[in-house]
């Protein structure tokens, strides 16, 4: 469990998708996942794919009432029953990823962080891309930094998506 935090509190984006998440379709994230290798000095790896955000989903408490409450006390089975009767004030987006494997690639390179770093950082620049990322983290557990990636863009994105959501009638 701490390798997680550790990992998540770890996580520097260095060029951030200038592009928010897409609304109404799903969006593709390039990741340059770049992390030092703790016992070869030196030695930094270099990962790279894609991870897919989907497209948020409007969650109404109508969907609450497909949930089976067991175990649940009372107050929170009236809690639910309070959301389905509000259910014109109350709406959740929810949006769901996967991390693509079928354009996963790493390499190992011998140089230091800031050197690798800054390479990575100004080819995907110079790419144009409008949804790439570059990140430094911890090499184990890796992927903690592209789960801390796509919370920070869900983040981001949030307030595009339901604004235009509002706009096409599809929020209320």
């Amino acid at each position: 469990m701490f390798d997680r935090w550790y990992a998540a509190r770890h996580v520097r984006i260095v060029v951030s998708p200038s592009h928010e998440l897409e609304t109404f379709g799903n969006t593709l994230v390039n990741y340059h996942l770049i992390s030092e290798l703790a016992d070869y000095p030196g030695k930094v790896r270099i990962r790279e794919g894609r991870l897919e955000a989907h497209q948020p989903l409007v969650i109404t408490p109508k969907g609450l009432s497909e949930i089976v409450a067991e175990g649940f006390g009372e107050e929170a089975h009236d809690y639910l029953e309070w959301l389905r009767e509000n259910e014109e004030s109350l709406r959740i987006l929810q949006y769901g990823y996967h991390l693509k494997s079928d354009n996963f690639s790493e390499q190992v390179v011998t140089d230091s962080l800031a050197a690798v770093t800054e390479r990575v950082k100004a080819e995907v620049i110079r790419s144009g891309d409008k949804f790439s990322a570059v990140l430094q983290g911890v090499d184990d557990p890796w992927d903690i930094a592209l789960v801390e990636l796509w919370r920070r863009e869900v983040d981001r994105s949030a307030k595009k998506n339901i604004r235009e959501l509002r706009e096409n009638g599809k929020l209320f």
